[in-house]
C-alpha cells in the first residue's frame, strides 16, 4: 500500500519550479538550441526570432538565468550581436531581447613605459621600456532612428545624427569629443548615456554627430 502519509506537506510551488527548470533543460539540448559564446564563455541558449523585425536583425535570446544580462556579447553563426534589454526572469529562465551589431570600432590605450630593473650605466638612471598601448575591439549598432517611448516604432534621428549602443567597458579614451569613423564619414561623440549601466554590466549610448567637411 502507498504511503500518502506527507502528501499534504508537497510544496507546489517548490514543485512546479522543479519541473519547470527540468522541461527548459531538456529544451537547451533539443533542435531550436544555440550553441554560443557570451563574452567569450561557450554557453547553450535558444535564440529565437522576433516577430517585429523583418530584417531579423532583432531577436530574443533564453537561457540560464545567471547567463542572460544586459550588454553581453553573443556570438554565434559567424555574427556578433549585443543584448540590448533588461532580462525578464520567471525563476526558470531569463529571455532579453539582442541585436545584431553590424560594425565595430577600435579603442587604443595609451603606450605605457615599463621599468626594466636595468641601470644605464652613462646615466645612472633606470631604462625603461615602451610598450604600445592596448588595442581593444568594441562591436556596437550603428543607428540613424530612435524607438518612441521603447515601442518598436522608429523615427528618423536629427540629420547627421547617429547613436551608437556598445556593451559596457571602461577605457581612457572612451569620452566625449572622441571621433569614430563609420561606413567613410567620421563622427565625432557629443554626449555618453551610462542610464543603462547596472553594476558591471548594461550598454552604454554614445550620440554622435557627423563632422562635417571631414569626408564625404
Amino acid at each position: 500500500m502507498k504511503d500518502y502519509s506527507n502528501y499534504h506537506k508537497v510544496n507546489i510551488n517548490n514543485k512546479l519550479l522543479h519541473d519547470g527548470k527540468l522541461i527548459f533543460q531538456q529544451g537547451l539540448k533539443g533542435f531550436e538550441s544555440e550553441k554560443v559564446t557570451i563574452d567569450g564563455i561557450e554557453k547553450t541558449v535558444m535564440i529565437t526570432s522576433k516577430y517585429s523585425s523583418g530584417d531579423g536583425s532583432a531577436r530574443y535570446i533564453l537561457g540560464e538565468i545567471a547567463d542572460i544580462y544586459r550588454g553581453g556579447v553573443v556570438k554565434f553563426n559567424d555574427e556578433t550581436w549585443l543584448i540590448t534589454s533588461h532580462p525578464l526572469s520567471n525563476k526558470i529562465y531569463k529571455k532579453a531581447a539582442i541585436k545584431i551589431c553590424g560594425t565595430s570600432f577600435f579603442l587604443t590605450s595609451e603606450d605605457k613605459l615599463i621599468d626594466t630593473g636595468k641601470i644605464n650605466e652613462i646615466t645612472g638612471k633606470p631604462i625603461y621600456e615602451k610598450v604600445p598601448g592596448e588595442k581593444t575591439e568594441v562591436p556596437c549598432i550603428f543607428e540613424r532612428t530612435t524607438s518612441i517611448n521603447g515601442t518598436e516604432l522608429a523615427v528618423n534621428l536629427p540629420d547627421g545624427q547617429a547613436n551608437i549602443t556598445i556593451p559596457y567597458l571602461v577605457h581612457e579614451k572612451l569620452k566625449i569629443g572622441l571621433t569614430l569613423t563609420f561606413f567613410g564619414e567620421d563622427y565625432q561623440v557629443d554626449d555618453i548615456d551610462y542610464s543603462k549601466v547596472y553594476g558591471d554590466h548594461g550598454t552604454i549610448k554614445l550620440v554622435a554627430k557627423k563632422k562635417v567637411g571631414e569626408k564625404t
